[in-house]
């Protein structure tokens, strides 16, 4: 039985937390936008290349958690998530909670879309101020 998008995205929650494979709700030609002052911003074009934007990710930060806290479904493709992201950057022994906004789309049961929304400087100061390109 095919999940539905919000299904669908509890699921990408669960596997970015607690780990396991993200192409088991992500398809191949999934667009990852990342905001232009968050970490590697900009839109990561691909399964692999999503993937490869959370190995990345994970060379600055002991540890990424996403609490989603609020679901809105829009229709049946699209859904916005209103969440919290928990964080410790490595090199500063900073911890960071920060809010965030989650668009994304689903097509053909996957994810194929997402575009988030949070407060760059909290992770720019928590990084010195210098953010990995």
């Amino acid at each position: 039985m095919s999940k539905n998008i919000k299904q669908l995205a509890e699921r990408f929650y669960e596997l970015v937390n607690d780990g396991g494979e993200l192409s088991e709700v992500l398809s191949d030609d999934f667009i990852f936008g990342i905001m232009p002052g968050f970490p590697y911003g900009g839109d990561q074009n691909g399964l692999q290349a999503s993937l490869e934007f959370f190995d990345k990710l994970g060379n600055h930060f002991d540890f990424w958690k996403v609490i989603p806290q609020k679901y809105i479904e829009v229709d049946s493709t699209n859904i916005i998530v209103q969440g919290l992201y928990q964080t410790k950057a490595t090199a500063s022994g900073q911890d960071v909670e920060l809010q965030t906004v989650h668009l994304w789309t689903a097509k053909d049961g996957k994810l194929n879309t997402y575009k988030h929304y949070c407060d760059t400087a909290l992770l720019c100061s928590a990084l010195d101020h210098s953010i990995p390109h």
